[in-house]
């Protein structure tokens, strides 16, 4: 299992590569993504339940509520590395009341981006992380490896500039050595997932700020996360 697992990783990460040269994607379903995807993830589903990874400590209440707080600090930090203001870091800070009534509003965002974050901690953190440790090196070398295959996969990662993409690197090492330190799944799955969330909200209130129309930037900020084409404003 560990050299198939090894294999997939070393064949998603050339396809993620190779897409990124092909250009921006549009949304649409990839059957080749998905040929590589779905063994993937069922191979680290599986190296994780061998590990005794999927157990009720993935539902542990102190981890989700340590996870949201602490993705909630995290993200606020993101925004002050790649923005430079504390205004706009701490504004969005205390914007609590704004993003609780967001969220509110959009269950089903909440639910696809907890199943990404979860799918993605499980291959990289789960099963990635600790399969790399047993390189020479150790976990030295696996934290820093697992972040950097992590980040490789994202076609943004290439997209936004280094400032965008020094801050990602440093999110995947941040995720990568809480997981090591503490051994929990559920926190580095709710620490991901409130990143993903605080970014799209992030985005909505860009929208709004820049359109007006809260409704158009609601519209377009669903349709870009469920990867649908955005209406005409």
């Amino acid at each position: 299992m560990r050299a198939a697992l090894t294999g997939l990783l070393a064949a998603y990460l050339l396809w993620s590569l190779y897409t990124v040269r092909r250009g921006p994607k549009t949304g649409r379903f990839d059957p080749a993504a998905f040929a590589l995807q779905a063994p993937l993830f069922l191979l680290a589903f599986i190296y994780c339940a061998r590990g005794g990874l999927l157990t009720r400590a993935l539902v542990n209440p102190a981890a989700w509520v340590f996870g949201i707080v602490l993705g909630h600090l995290i993200f606020a930090l993101s925004l002050l590395m790649t923005h430079g203001v504390w205004r706009d870091a701490l504004a969005h800070f205390l914007d609590l009341r704004g993003l609780r009534n967001f969220l509110a509003e959009h269950p089903v965002l909440m639910g696809r981006f907890f199943c990404v974050a979860a799918t993605e901690e499980i291959i990289y953190r789960g099963a990635a992380q600790p399969l790399l440790a047993g390189w020479p090196g150790g976990f030295w070398l696996s934290i820093p490896l697992t972040a950097l295959l992590f980040s490789m996969v994202h076609d943004h990662f290439f997209r936004n500039g280094s400032a965008a993409a020094a801050e990602f690197l440093l999110f995947a090492l941040a995720l990568g050595i809480l997981y090591h330190l503490t051994g929990s799944l559920a926190l580095v799955i709710l620490v991901h997932v409130t990143r993903n969330l605080e970014s799209v909200y992030l985005e909505y209130v860009a929208l709004v700020e820049e359109t007006g129309d809260p409704e158009h930037a609601r519209a377009a900020v669903e349709s870009s996360a469920l990867g649908r084409a955005p209406e005409p404003l």
